[in-house]
């Protein structure tokens, strides 16, 4: 009898570690859902783990959001971000506006909405962001998701933080697999020389802009590569008489997954070539111009616009580079949306 209530005590002990180490496990495992980030102005974050709610600030980041398949985690957008409704699928509605962009956010409205953390770009008030919501509990990450050499890093910390790893390594291979092939290809290849224009006369893509990488990393010969300002004079454009012109959206277009109409495509080409003293430019002599509409250059930190800049530049030395397709894959596979013509005029095959 005695054996038997000792071995009913053993047992009853056993079930009693295993029961506490069942629970510190448990409490161990609660403690661990958070994770330490370095974000894209270099500050050290800790974050839930996985994000289940977030605001987003800037189109760019949002793309990123969806290209890894967490669109569903956001919970609030700036009015720029609301405003592309057929490029987000109608997903978001007014009331998960907090602003018409990260200068001008309702902390109020973003407390309302009790995201985990807001996503937001190092522009300025990131510092000012983090102060007010500091005071909610709620986090602030800043993620450059417009600045085409962070491309890959700003994928794999967006994937990190949505628990979306293997998506963000996948997309990253995507386009790097471009970029090496298009580097590849072009070794030795004498540049060709490139005037980009960006919506106005003279605006143009200068080092440590948003734009520059995305020529750059096409192959061109950037004509304004040294200029000490992105606005330059058209006589200074005259002067260099580029080869190429690429040119990125209507002054008055807004960023649209709907794309522009051929008529309209037709105007701004027009109103480029007959302005004064551009007869005689080489790019305009020979009709070797590229017009990209803005949603279009943008895709993945604009490096679908680097592939159709370089495809344009240098199509007999990048057979097996297809611009349209890889738009296309942009658009279905990871942007969740039908692929549509007539976002580049002429088109790239």
């Amino acid at each position: 009898m005695s054996k038997i209530i000792a071995i009913m005590l053993l047992l009853c002990f056993g079930m009693m570690l295993f029961g506490c180490a069942d629970d510190n496990g448990r409490r161990k495992a609660e403690q661990q859902k958070t994770i330490v980030v370095t974000d894209s102005v270099g500050r050290k974050v800790e974050l839930p783990y996985p994000l289940e709610r977030v605001a987003v600030c800037n189109v760019y980041n949002a793309e990123l959001i969806t290209a890894v398949g967490a669109i569903d985690k956001i919970v609030g957008v700036d009015n720029y971000i609301f405003k592309d409704q057929s490029g987000f699928k109608n997903r978001f509605n007014e009331a998960q506006v907090f602003g018409i962009s990260q200068n001008a956010m309702n902390y109020e409205k973003l407390a309302e909405l009790s995201p985990q953390a807001v996503i937001i770009t190092g522009e300025g008030t990131w510092r000012d962001a983090q102060e007010m919501l500091d005071r909610f509990g709620i986090k602030v990450v800043v993620i450059n998701s417009y600045y085409t050499d962070q491309f890959a890093d700003n994928c794999r910390l967006i994937g990190r933080i949505f628990g979306r790893e293997e998506q963000a390594e996948e997309l990253v291979n995507y386009f790097n697999d471009k970029l090496a092939y298009i580097q590849k290809q072009l070794q030795g290849v004498p540049r060709r020389s490139l005037y980009f224009e960006y919506r106005t006369l003279g605006k143009t893509a200068v080092p440590g802009d948003y734009f520059y990488k995305m020529v750059e990393y096409s192959g061109a010969d950037n004509i304004f590569a040294a200029a000490k300002g992105s606005q330059v004079d058209q006589e200074a454009i005259i002067e260099k008489d580029p080869q190429y012109i690429v040119k990125v959206a209507d002054a008055n277009a807004y960023s649209s997954y709907q794309p522009p109409t051929i008529e309209e495509e037709k105007a701004i080409k027009k109103e480029l070539v007959l302005r004064s003293g551009w007869a005689g430019i080489d790019a305009v002599r020979n009709d070797r111009i590229l017009l990209l509409s803005h949603y279009l250059h943008g895709g993945a930190s604009k490096l679908v616009g680097t592939i159709y800049i370089a495809k344009f530049l240098y199509p007999e030395y990048l057979p097996e580079l297809h611009p349209e397709e890889v738009f296309k894959t942009w658009l279905e596979k990871y942007q969740q949306l039908q692929y549509i013509k007539g976002h580049a005029y002429p088109e790239l095959y």
